[in-house]
Protein backbone atom coordinates (compact mmCIF):
# COMPACT_ATOMS: atom_id res chain seq x y z
CA UNK A 1 0.00 0.00 0.00
CA UNK A 2 1.85 3.26 -0.97
CA UNK A 3 1.05 7.26 -1.28
CA UNK A 4 2.03 9.07 -3.75
CA UNK A 5 2.73 12.97 -4.58
CA UNK A 6 2.89 13.25 -7.94
CA UNK A 7 -0.23 14.54 -8.61
CA UNK A 8 1.00 17.75 -8.03
CA UNK A 9 3.47 17.98 -10.70
CA UNK A 10 2.01 20.27 -13.56
CA UNK A 11 -1.19 21.40 -11.30
CA UNK A 12 -0.84 25.08 -11.69
CA UNK A 13 -0.50 24.36 -15.35
CA UNK A 14 -3.70 22.40 -15.86
CA UNK A 15 -5.95 25.07 -13.34
CA UNK A 16 -4.25 28.35 -13.86
CA UNK A 17 -7.64 29.72 -14.27
CA UNK A 18 -9.36 28.18 -11.48
CA UNK A 19 -6.32 28.82 -9.13
CA UNK A 20 -6.74 32.93 -9.72
CA UNK A 21 -10.13 32.73 -6.93
CA UNK A 22 -7.38 30.66 -4.54
CA UNK A 23 -4.83 33.41 -5.04
CA UNK A 24 -7.66 35.99 -4.29
CA UNK A 25 -8.38 34.20 -0.79
CA UNK A 26 -4.94 33.60 -0.32
CA UNK A 27 -3.90 37.31 -0.39
CA UNK A 28 -6.50 38.11 2.05
CA UNK A 29 -4.99 34.72 4.34
CA UNK A 30 -1.59 35.98 4.01
CA UNK A 31 -2.29 39.60 5.39
CA UNK A 32 -2.62 37.85 9.03
CA UNK A 33 0.89 36.49 8.54
CA UNK A 34 2.32 39.74 7.88
CA UNK A 35 0.43 41.74 10.36
CA UNK A 36 1.49 39.36 12.86
CA UNK A 37 4.95 39.52 11.61
CA UNK A 38 4.85 43.69 12.13
CA UNK A 39 4.41 42.73 15.93
CA UNK A 40 8.23 41.52 15.87
CA UNK A 41 11.12 43.40 16.64
CA UNK A 42 12.80 45.13 14.03
CA UNK A 43 16.25 43.01 14.00
CA UNK A 44 14.71 40.04 14.17
CA UNK A 45 13.52 38.13 10.54
CA UNK A 46 10.00 36.95 10.57
CA UNK A 47 9.58 33.25 10.05
CA UNK A 48 7.17 30.57 10.51
CA UNK A 49 5.55 27.28 11.92
CA UNK A 50 2.39 26.23 10.14
CA UNK A 51 0.85 23.31 11.41
CA UNK A 52 -1.98 21.41 9.46
CA UNK A 53 -3.99 19.00 11.19
CA UNK A 54 -7.64 18.44 13.37
CA UNK A 55 -8.48 18.77 16.82
CA UNK A 56 -4.85 17.54 17.99
CA UNK A 57 -3.48 20.67 15.70
CA UNK A 58 -6.07 23.02 17.41
CA UNK A 59 -5.32 21.57 21.10
CA UNK A 60 -8.80 20.64 21.59
CA UNK A 61 -10.34 18.65 24.61
CA UNK A 62 -14.00 17.90 25.17
CA UNK A 63 -14.06 18.97 29.36
CA UNK A 64 -12.67 22.46 27.97
CA UNK A 65 -15.67 22.43 25.51
CA UNK A 66 -18.53 21.64 28.21
CA UNK A 67 -16.64 23.76 30.51
CA UNK A 68 -16.97 26.48 28.12
CA UNK A 69 -20.76 25.76 27.38
CA UNK A 70 -21.20 26.25 31.36
CA UNK A 71 -19.42 29.38 31.73
CA UNK A 72 -20.97 31.08 28.50
CA UNK A 73 -24.09 29.99 28.72
CA UNK A 74 -25.48 32.82 27.71
CA UNK A 75 -23.34 33.10 25.00
CA UNK A 76 -23.91 29.97 23.34
CA UNK A 77 -27.38 30.00 23.60
CA UNK A 78 -27.27 33.05 21.69
CA UNK A 79 -25.17 31.30 18.90
CA UNK A 80 -22.57 33.68 18.99
CA UNK A 81 -19.80 31.15 18.91
CA UNK A 82 -16.20 33.16 19.42
CA UNK A 83 -17.90 34.05 23.08
CA UNK A 84 -19.35 30.43 23.30
CA UNK A 85 -16.19 28.58 22.48
CA UNK A 86 -12.96 30.76 22.79
CA UNK A 87 -10.36 29.33 20.72
CA UNK A 88 -8.04 30.92 23.09
CA UNK A 89 -9.36 28.83 26.01
CA UNK A 90 -7.92 25.46 24.65
CA UNK A 91 -5.04 23.66 25.42
CA UNK A 92 -1.74 25.23 23.44
CA UNK A 93 -1.85 21.78 22.45
CA UNK A 94 1.42 20.16 20.46
CA UNK A 95 1.56 23.14 18.15
CA UNK A 96 1.88 25.53 20.88
CA UNK A 97 4.22 23.22 22.94
CA UNK A 98 6.46 22.39 19.68
CA UNK A 99 6.28 25.98 18.76
CA UNK A 100 7.87 27.12 21.97
CA UNK A 101 10.78 25.04 21.83
CA UNK A 102 11.09 26.25 18.10
CA UNK A 103 10.90 29.70 18.66
CA UNK A 104 14.12 30.00 20.99
CA UNK A 105 15.81 28.03 17.99
CA UNK A 106 14.96 30.13 16.04
CA UNK A 107 15.58 33.64 18.09
CA UNK A 108 19.29 32.47 18.43
CA UNK A 109 19.34 32.48 14.52
CA UNK A 110 17.98 35.87 14.31
CA UNK A 111 14.69 34.86 13.46
CA UNK A 112 11.26 35.92 15.01
CA UNK A 113 8.71 32.89 14.44
CA UNK A 114 5.46 33.03 14.13
CA UNK A 115 2.84 30.46 14.70
CA UNK A 116 0.45 29.88 12.46
CA UNK A 117 -2.06 27.09 13.74
CA UNK A 118 -4.41 26.42 10.92
CA UNK A 119 -5.73 23.21 12.93
CA UNK A 120 -9.85 22.70 12.83
CA UNK A 121 -11.87 20.16 15.14
CA UNK A 122 -13.27 17.45 13.00
CA UNK A 123 -11.12 17.95 9.91
CA UNK A 124 -10.81 14.86 7.59
CA UNK A 125 -8.07 14.02 4.98
CA UNK A 126 -9.78 15.31 1.97
CA UNK A 127 -11.07 18.59 3.92
CA UNK A 128 -7.68 20.14 4.40
CA UNK A 129 -7.85 19.96 0.71
CA UNK A 130 -10.60 21.20 0.52
CA UNK A 131 -13.32 21.13 -2.32
CA UNK A 132 -12.49 24.68 -3.74
CA UNK A 133 -10.63 25.21 -6.92
CA UNK A 134 -7.49 23.79 -5.56
CA UNK A 135 -9.19 20.49 -4.62
CA UNK A 136 -11.38 20.63 -7.63
CA UNK A 137 -8.31 21.11 -9.64
CA UNK A 138 -6.69 18.04 -8.20
CA UNK A 139 -9.40 15.72 -8.57
CA UNK A 140 -9.49 16.67 -12.23
CA UNK A 141 -5.66 16.35 -12.84
CA UNK A 142 -5.84 12.63 -11.32
CA UNK A 143 -8.59 11.56 -13.40
CA UNK A 144 -6.97 13.05 -16.23
CA UNK A 145 -3.97 10.37 -15.34
CA UNK A 146 -6.24 7.99 -14.42
CA UNK A 147 -5.42 8.48 -11.11
CA UNK A 148 -7.86 7.32 -7.80
CA UNK A 149 -10.04 10.11 -6.76
CA UNK A 150 -8.50 12.25 -3.55
CA UNK A 151 -12.67 12.40 -2.37
CA UNK A 152 -11.86 15.94 -1.26
CA UNK A 153 -14.90 17.70 0.62
CA UNK A 154 -15.79 21.18 2.10
CA UNK A 155 -13.30 22.94 4.47
CA UNK A 156 -13.72 23.03 8.29
CA UNK A 157 -17.15 22.13 9.30
CA UNK A 158 -16.45 23.25 13.01
CA UNK A 159 -16.12 26.69 11.92
CA UNK A 160 -17.82 26.82 8.26
CA UNK A 161 -21.45 24.63 9.57
CA UNK A 162 -21.01 25.63 13.44
CA UNK A 163 -19.88 28.80 13.72
CA UNK A 164 -17.21 28.07 16.36
CA UNK A 165 -13.80 29.90 16.14
CA UNK A 166 -10.44 28.66 15.32
CA UNK A 167 -6.87 29.90 15.93
CA UNK A 168 -6.05 30.79 12.87
CA UNK A 169 -9.14 32.13 10.41
CA UNK A 170 -9.19 30.62 7.16
CA UNK A 171 -11.83 32.97 5.21
CA UNK A 172 -14.13 29.75 4.14
CA UNK A 173 -10.37 28.48 2.68
CA UNK A 174 -9.05 25.00 3.28
CA UNK A 175 -5.89 24.52 5.32
CA UNK A 176 -4.06 23.83 2.35
CA UNK A 177 -5.16 26.22 0.19
CA UNK A 178 -4.23 28.60 3.01
CA UNK A 179 -0.75 27.42 3.14
CA UNK A 180 -0.29 27.90 -0.50
CA UNK A 181 -1.37 31.47 -0.09
CA UNK A 182 1.04 32.14 2.56
CA UNK A 183 4.04 30.61 0.55
CA UNK A 184 2.39 32.49 -2.76
CA UNK A 185 3.11 35.93 -0.68
CA UNK A 186 6.47 35.14 0.39
CA UNK A 187 5.90 34.35 3.66
CA UNK A 188 9.08 32.01 5.22
CA UNK A 189 7.89 28.87 6.33
CA UNK A 190 10.82 27.25 8.39
CA UNK A 191 8.96 24.08 9.70
CA UNK A 192 5.52 22.27 8.70
CA UNK A 193 3.62 19.67 10.56
CA UNK A 194 0.78 17.70 9.47
CA UNK A 195 -1.56 15.27 11.69
CA UNK A 196 -4.81 14.22 10.15
CA UNK A 197 -6.81 10.94 9.18
CA UNK A 198 -7.73 9.96 12.11
CA UNK A 199 -11.68 11.35 11.76
CA UNK A 200 -11.48 9.34 8.30
CA UNK A 201 -10.90 6.54 10.45
CA UNK A 202 -13.68 7.21 12.99
CA UNK A 203 -16.25 7.51 9.93
CA UNK A 204 -15.31 4.23 8.81
CA UNK A 205 -15.88 2.92 12.49
CA UNK A 206 -19.22 4.29 12.93
CA UNK A 207 -20.10 2.78 9.40
CA UNK A 208 -18.98 -1.02 10.48
CA UNK A 209 -20.69 -0.30 13.98
CA UNK A 210 -24.26 0.13 11.32
CA UNK A 211 -25.80 -3.36 11.00
CA UNK A 212 -27.73 -1.79 7.28
CA UNK A 213 -23.78 -1.13 5.70
CA UNK A 214 -22.72 -4.78 6.94
CA UNK A 215 -25.10 -6.40 6.01
CA UNK A 216 -24.88 -4.70 2.52
CA UNK A 217 -21.12 -5.28 1.97
CA UNK A 218 -21.30 -8.83 3.40
CA UNK A 219 -19.97 -8.45 6.44
CA UNK A 220 -20.16 -10.65 9.18
CA UNK A 221 -18.64 -8.98 11.65
CA UNK A 222 -18.06 -5.38 12.95
CA UNK A 223 -13.87 -6.39 12.98
CA UNK A 224 -14.25 -8.13 9.28
CA UNK A 225 -15.60 -4.73 8.30
CA UNK A 226 -13.01 -2.13 9.85
CA UNK A 227 -10.06 -4.45 8.51
CA UNK A 228 -11.06 -4.77 5.20
CA UNK A 229 -11.95 -1.14 4.72
CA UNK A 230 -8.89 -0.25 6.21
CA UNK A 231 -6.95 -2.84 3.54
CA UNK A 232 -6.65 -2.34 -0.42
CA UNK A 233 -10.03 -4.28 -0.98
CA UNK A 234 -12.14 -1.49 0.97
CA UNK A 235 -14.97 -0.18 -0.88
CA UNK A 236 -15.49 3.33 0.23
CA UNK A 237 -12.17 4.46 -1.22
CA UNK A 238 -10.02 3.08 -4.25
CA UNK A 239 -7.18 1.04 -2.44
CA UNK A 240 -8.95 1.22 1.00
CA UNK A 241 -9.19 3.40 4.02
CA UNK A 242 -5.80 3.89 4.76
CA UNK A 243 -4.35 4.31 0.80
CA UNK A 244 -7.02 7.22 1.29
CA UNK A 245 -5.33 8.68 4.21
CA UNK A 246 -1.51 8.43 3.19
CA UNK A 247 -2.58 9.60 -0.32
CA UNK A 248 -3.78 12.80 0.64
CA UNK A 249 -0.99 13.46 2.93
CA UNK A 250 1.19 12.79 0.26
CA UNK A 251 -0.56 15.37 -2.13
CA UNK A 252 -0.72 18.09 0.46
CA UNK A 253 3.16 17.65 1.17
CA UNK A 254 3.55 17.69 -2.88
CA UNK A 255 1.42 21.02 -3.19
CA UNK A 256 3.51 22.54 -0.39
CA UNK A 257 6.74 21.63 -2.23
CA UNK A 258 5.44 22.62 -5.88
CA UNK A 259 4.67 26.21 -4.64
CA UNK A 260 8.20 26.84 -3.00
CA UNK A 261 8.20 25.04 0.42
CA UNK A 262 11.28 23.57 1.19
CA UNK A 263 11.82 22.88 4.46
CA UNK A 264 11.11 20.00 6.94
CA UNK A 265 7.85 17.96 7.27
CA UNK A 266 7.04 15.94 10.12
CA UNK A 267 4.10 13.91 10.09
CA UNK A 268 2.27 12.66 13.26
CA UNK A 269 1.42 9.08 13.38
CA UNK A 270 -1.63 7.49 15.20
CA UNK A 271 -2.31 6.56 18.72
CA UNK A 272 -5.47 4.31 19.86
CA UNK A 273 -7.47 5.72 22.42
CA UNK A 274 -10.60 3.21 22.06
CA UNK A 275 -7.63 0.21 22.55
CA UNK A 276 -9.86 -1.38 25.49
CA UNK A 277 -13.01 -1.24 23.62
CA UNK A 278 -12.50 -1.80 20.54
CA UNK A 279 -11.49 -5.52 19.33
CA UNK A 280 -8.54 -5.50 17.00
CA UNK A 281 -8.17 -1.24 17.12
CA UNK A 282 -4.71 -1.76 18.26
CA UNK A 283 -3.63 -4.05 15.18
CA UNK A 284 -4.77 -2.21 12.46
CA UNK A 285 -3.18 1.36 14.21
CA UNK A 286 -0.25 -0.25 14.30
CA UNK A 287 -0.80 -1.06 10.31
CA UNK A 288 -1.46 2.32 9.51
CA UNK A 289 1.05 3.44 11.20
CA UNK A 290 3.89 1.20 9.54
CA UNK A 291 2.45 2.20 6.14
CA UNK A 292 3.27 5.48 6.66
CA UNK A 293 6.63 4.99 8.07
CA UNK A 294 7.06 2.67 5.18
CA UNK A 295 6.11 5.59 2.72
CA UNK A 296 8.42 7.96 4.13
CA UNK A 297 11.13 5.50 4.46
CA UNK A 298 10.63 4.49 0.71
CA UNK A 299 10.71 8.54 -0.23
CA UNK A 300 7.17 8.43 -1.36
CA UNK A 301 6.88 12.05 0.04
CA UNK A 302 9.88 13.34 -0.92
CA UNK A 303 12.83 14.31 1.22
CA UNK A 304 12.75 16.23 4.17
CA UNK A 305 10.21 14.66 5.71
CA UNK A 306 10.10 12.63 8.62
CA UNK A 307 7.16 10.66 11.64
CA UNK A 308 6.77 11.40 14.79
CA UNK A 309 5.10 7.87 16.32
CA UNK A 310 2.72 8.43 19.56
CA UNK A 311 1.64 5.07 19.62
CA UNK A 312 4.67 3.38 21.57
CA UNK A 313 3.60 6.19 24.30
CA UNK A 314 -0.07 6.22 24.80
CA UNK A 315 -0.28 2.70 24.03
CA UNK A 316 2.34 -0.04 24.16
CA UNK A 317 5.34 -1.57 23.29
CA UNK A 318 5.64 -5.23 22.76
CA UNK A 319 6.38 -7.15 26.35
CA UNK A 320 3.89 -4.47 28.25
CA UNK A 321 0.34 -6.06 29.46
CA UNK A 322 -2.62 -4.11 28.73
CA UNK A 323 -2.65 -3.01 32.45
CA UNK A 324 0.15 -1.02 31.88
CA UNK A 325 -1.78 -0.04 28.45
CA UNK A 326 -4.56 1.35 30.24
CA UNK A 327 -1.88 3.36 32.88
CA UNK A 328 -0.89 5.42 29.40
CA UNK A 329 -3.81 5.86 28.27
CA UNK A 330 -5.62 7.07 31.36
CA UNK A 331 -2.25 9.32 31.78
CA UNK A 332 -2.02 10.73 28.15
CA UNK A 333 -5.88 10.81 26.80
CA UNK A 334 -8.96 11.72 28.72
CA UNK A 335 -10.77 8.61 27.31
CA UNK A 336 -10.76 7.51 30.94
CA UNK A 337 -12.19 11.32 32.58
CA UNK A 338 -15.27 10.20 34.86
CA UNK A 339 -17.04 13.78 34.36
CA UNK A 340 -16.63 13.33 30.05
CA UNK A 341 -17.98 9.92 30.03
CA UNK A 342 -20.96 10.65 32.61
CA UNK A 343 -21.86 13.83 30.13
CA UNK A 344 -21.19 11.71 26.80
CA UNK A 345 -23.29 9.30 28.58
CA UNK A 346 -26.19 11.70 29.47
CA UNK A 347 -26.02 12.67 25.83
CA UNK A 348 -26.89 9.53 24.97
CA UNK A 349 -29.31 8.68 26.93
CA UNK A 350 -31.08 12.29 27.00
CA UNK A 351 -31.52 12.62 30.56
CA UNK A 352 -29.32 12.46 33.92
CA UNK A 353 -28.09 9.02 34.59
CA UNK A 354 -29.10 6.96 37.24
CA UNK A 355 -27.19 4.81 39.86
CA UNK A 356 -27.72 1.84 37.62
CA UNK A 357 -27.15 3.61 34.42
CA UNK A 358 -23.69 4.78 35.96
CA UNK A 359 -22.18 1.01 35.67
CA UNK A 360 -22.50 1.39 32.15
CA UNK A 361 -19.36 2.24 29.91
CA UNK A 362 -20.01 4.94 28.34
CA UNK A 363 -17.11 6.57 26.19
CA UNK A 364 -14.86 9.43 26.94
CA UNK A 365 -12.77 11.81 25.39
CA UNK A 366 -10.61 10.40 22.44
CA UNK A 367 -7.88 13.85 22.66
CA UNK A 368 -5.13 14.02 24.35
CA UNK A 369 -4.43 15.18 28.15
CA UNK A 370 -1.67 18.16 28.42
CA UNK A 371 0.51 15.47 29.63
CA UNK A 372 -0.17 13.57 26.33
CA UNK A 373 -0.17 16.51 23.69
CA UNK A 374 3.20 17.17 25.51
CA UNK A 375 4.81 13.77 24.98
CA UNK A 376 3.27 14.80 21.03
CA UNK A 377 5.44 17.82 21.43
CA UNK A 378 8.65 15.88 22.27
CA UNK A 379 8.26 13.51 19.30
CA UNK A 380 7.76 16.38 16.63
CA UNK A 381 10.72 18.08 18.74
CA UNK A 382 13.00 14.89 18.14
CA UNK A 383 11.41 13.53 14.69
CA UNK A 384 11.91 17.65 12.86
CA UNK A 385 16.22 17.33 14.30
CA UNK A 386 16.49 13.87 12.66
Amino acid sequence: MSATNGSTVSFRRLVGCCMALALLVSAMLASTATSAFAAKKAPLNPTAYVAIGDSLAFGYKEATFYANQAANKSACEKFEQSACEPASSFEPGYVGDFAKKLAGVEKKAGNGLATINLGCPGETSGGVIGNGPLGTGLEELRAYKSEGALHVSAPCGYQNVDGFPLKTELGGASELEYAVGLLEHGVNITAVTINIGSNDELASVAQCENPAYDAEQGFKSFVECLETEASEAGHEYPGGLFTHILTNIGVDIGVLREYGYKGPVVVLGFYNPQALVLAGSDELQEALNAHLEGAVAGDAYGPGVTVANPFDKFNYTPGKSAKKQQQNLEKYTEYFNPTDKKINLEKTLGHEVTAEEAALDPEGDIHPTAAGYKVMASLVWKAIGE
